[in-house]
């Protein structure tokens, strides 16, 4: 009697919590589409292999290209198409509340890489129930779908160090359904780093009777595909990889499954040794059944063919005195990959002189860990000039390089011709006095930077040449050709120190280049009351000839004729500066400049006692 007492008191709560608009509605959407295949009580035949025979296209030129590996998972051996040999095979898990507590520790130690963790699903009755709990607009209660291991296994998979990703248990048959369940995605990311897809599992509901909303939607194959690819838009818009799951008969029969492979990975549902589907897909649900230490029961397996990525070689890179990020092309096959989405990028020991490394971390369906290094070489020397000209000897200087090291500094007598290293210098040494040269001699000159680091030497590249001359012995005269100015520098930008016209006579100095190459003459221009220094443009001035007396006692006269006035004589070893010539009864005369108690007198001299250099 007390028996049946308790029975009817249970039937009448029980109908008293039916009647509660809450508990009301909660049971009717609870209808988790997954109930059956997840927890493998009800695996529809869809997901096991056919009949099909395997598409040799898929394998390449045929079947020997494929190749087997044995599941620890199933002990069952696995034949992988051919095109996908040059591949990384990773192991991996799906789970959702049907697996219950997980030991995620284990299951890392197993030897799974990566594991698909179920968010949650929208409800395959009519009402299609999807958010959290919350109260309408209307006041309507409306009940929560996420799986309630979602955050445990989460964490727990993340603390294990395995690659997550994230999927839903579709029904959306409408594409606003679509993007309403990547955004439910996205909103449970949180700070949950997520490295792999995110996915849209799209199947049918195992448990129901008429398959759930997609199945009786009835929806045609462009309609169904247009659904999958509007959750992968706004996957792929927020800055995550989608994906879509689903099973072999599902993607040849239901879905245009090339048109969501063109532009977004697929996860392949087949349970079977040996797929047959000669579509294009990264991971390969292979069973339902394994066996993995952490998870207790059953649970699904898979294989992902990673795309395995790769660099292309880093520049030799220059010092900055700050850490040094080049660019680096990340490629997998033909396609270049973007940071962010498809891989991560980190340095070490990228600031100073010396070897430094990039290490690139695929991302998503992109896979491997590629490290890539780079040399940082001392920077270019600055400022690099002559201070001093001197007849016999130039005086060099530059600016102090902060990236450590020394100098190294080469010469030439010829712009381009054979440079010999004449002084290695310390990285404190910002001159260089480069002696015994010859007087009136243009000198070709660049130096660079070095370091040494761990035995290993490190070298800059080398300055612009510079053409530098030492001073001559006496005094060039040279004629310009034009009205021009007069620059206080070898540069055309540089100020103006006077203006010079056709036809007058300067002290020329020395000759030297520009960065630009060109040639420029350092002169003096002297008036009666005033001396101005500067530089002109080579092609715009005449050098004079140089000639040397040959005998003592030369009379130097005021005109070409030896009736003219008699200036003084000069000496043997004179340097003269020549003119020009005349040629008066067959005797040839220069007309020569020299000086005397430092005042420069213009004259004439019989070419016998005058030698031209």
């Amino acid at each position: 009697m007390k028996h049946c007492f308790n029975i009817i008191l249970f039937i009448l709560i029980a109908c008293c919590l039916l009647r509660n608009p809450i508990y009301a509605q909660a049971s009717e959407v609870n209808d988790d589409p997954g109930t059956g295949r997840l927890s493998g009580s009800n695996i529809p035949n869809e997901w096991y292999e056919g009949t099909d025979t395997p598409s040799l296209a898929r394998y390449g030129a045929g079947e020997s290209e494929s190749f087997t590996t044995i599941s620890p998972y199933t002990n069952k051996t696995y034949t992988h198409q051919g095109i996908f040999s040059n591949r990384r095979l990773q192991h991996g898990v799906d789970v959702s509340q049907w697996q219950r507590t997980i030991d995620w520790n284990k299951v890392k130690a197993a030897g799974i890489d990566f594991a698909f963790i179920r968010v949650g699903y929208r409800g395959y009755g009519q009402s299609g129930t999807l958010q959290y709990p919350y109260t309408d607009a209307n006041g309507n209660y409306k009940y929560g779908t996420e799986d309630p291991y979602y955050h445990p296994n989460m964490k727990g998979a993340l603390d294990a160090g395995l690659n997550v990703g994230i999927y839903i248990f579709s029904q959306a048959i409408t594409v606003k359904e679509a993007q309403e369940e990547a955004e439910y995605i996205l909103k449970h990311i949180g700070n949950y780093k997520v490295t792999m897809p995110l996915i849209m599992d799209y199947e049918y509901a195992s448990d129901s009777s008429t398959g759930g909303r997609i199945k009786t939607a009835n929806l045609s194959k462009d309609e169904a595909t247009k659904v999958c690819m509007a959750f992968c838009k706004t996957i792929a818009d927020a800055g995550y990889t989608p994906m879509v799951y689903a099973n072999k008969n599902m993607l040849n029969n239901q879905l245009n499954a090339s048109t969501i492979s063109e532009k977004y990975p697929i996860w392949l549902a087949n349970y079977t040794t040996n797929t047959t589907y000669d579509g294009t897909f990264q991971f390969w649900q292979y069973a339902s059944d394994g066996k993995v230490d952490g998870i207790e029961g059953r649970t699904d397996m898979n294989f992902f063919y990673g795309d395995v990525i790769s660099a292309k070689a880093v520049a030799d890179q220059v010092y900055t005195g700050e850490a040094v990020k080049p660019n680096i092309t990340v490629t997998c096959g033909d396609a270049v990959l973007k940071k962010g989405t498809d891989y991560t990028l980190s340095f070490k020991n990228n600031k100073e002189v010396g070897v430094a490394t990039a290490t690139i971390t695929g991302k998503n369906t992109y896979v491997g860990t590629k490290t890539i290094s780079f040399k940082i070489l001392p920077n270019q020397v600055t400022g690099f000039k002559a201070k001093k000209h001197n007849t016999k000897s130039l005086t060099l200087t530059w600016d102090r390089i902060p990236s450590g090291g020394g100098y190294q500094l080469y010469r030439s007598t010829a712009l381009n011709g054979t440079y010999e290293k004449i002084a290695t210098l310390k990285n404190t040494t910002t001159s260089f006095e480069d002696i015994n040269l010859k007087p009136g001699q243009c000198y070709y000159y660049k130096i660079r930077s070095y370091n040494k680091i761990n035995g290993i030497g490190y070298i800059g590249s080398f300055t612009p040449k510079r053409a530098i001359c030492t001073k001559i012995n006496y005094i060039r005269n040279g004629i310009i050709n034009e009205d021009l100015t007069l620059h206080s520098q070898s540069s055309t930008g540089s100020s103006v120190v006077t203006t010079l016209k056709k036809n007058q006579t300067v002290s020329v100095r020395y000759y030297t280049k520009d960065e630009q190459g060109k040639g420029w003459y350092k002169v003096t221009y002297q008036t009666k009351t005033a001396s101005f220094t500067g530089f002109v443009r080579a092609n715009k001035i005449t050098i004079t000839k140089v000639g040397v007396i040959t005998t003592s006692d030369v009379n130097f006269r005021k005109s070409y004729t030896t009736q003219s006035k008699i200036f003084f004589t000069l000496k043997k070893g004179t340097t003269v500066t020549v003119l020009g010539t005349k040629k008066v009864n067959g005797i040839i005369w220069y007309n020569i400049v020299a000086k005397k108690n430092k005042k420069k007198y213009t004259g004439w001299v019989s070419s016998p006692y005058v030698k031209i250099q």
